[in-house]
């Protein structure tokens, strides 16, 4: 058999495998878009209080945990838009509310989660002093995320904006703007006709 016969026939086996466990699996949220693909195994917890869009892709080791009790205005903790595409060993965790808007573009092994874990009391152990209070998260719609991103409690990313890989965001970052570091920070506007490095950054 020809390579390419090999990889044609991996590829449709990838492809069957992916639709039966989407099938299996999206029963079980809030709601789940047409067209929405979980690729290989996935974390899950509090499906029924995620909502995912249309067309969004999951890839293999992905982490979705809503947490915590429903919310008292009814809406999602989770809450993901339409033709989002998250790499594999993506976590997303909240007991509050992560919201990701439209076309929202991730790397792999990304974290984002609209709390911590507490540590202010040296007399425990950090596994048994649970969470800081939740601070809800938004990544505006067009927004790419780099590889190994750390997106933290209470930021606010604007639209199409693009945050380095292995950066770690502890402040809102504007719409149409490039941060990057740890902790990040704008580095670069984008603007109508180029990308424009900020006055002062």
């Amino acid at each position: 058999m020809s390579s390419s016969k090999r990889s044609s026939i991996h590829q449709l086996a990838k492809r069957v495998r992916n639709r039966i466990f989407t099938m299996w699996l999206s029963g079980g949220f809030r709601s789940f878009g047409k067209g929405s693909v979980i690729a290989g195994a996935i974390e899950l917890e509090g499906e029924a209080m995620t909502e995912v869009g249309s067309r969004v892709y999951f890839g293999p080791g992905c982490w979705l945990m809503a947490l915590g009790k429903p919310r008292a205005d009814g809406k999602a903790v989770i809450r993901i838009g339409d033709r989002c595409s998250f790499a594999g060993g993506v976590v997303i965790t909240a007991f509050e509310g992560v919201e990701i808007g439209d076309n929202v573009l991730t790397g792999r092994n990304i974290h984002i989660s609209d709390h911590a874990h507490e540590f202010s009391d040296v007399s425990q152990p950090i596994r048994d002093q649970g969470v800081t209070p939740p601070k809800p998260v938004r990544i505006g719609a067009g927004s790419w995320i780099g590889q190994g991103a750390v997106i933290c409690p209470g930021v606010s990313i604007g639209k199409n904006c693009v945050i380095g890989a292995n950066s770690v965001v502890r402040t809102d970052v504007p719409d149409h703007c490039v941060a990057a570091g740890v902790p990040a920070r704008i580095i670069r506007q984008i603007g109508v006709n180029e990308a424009r490095p900020i006055a002062g950054t």
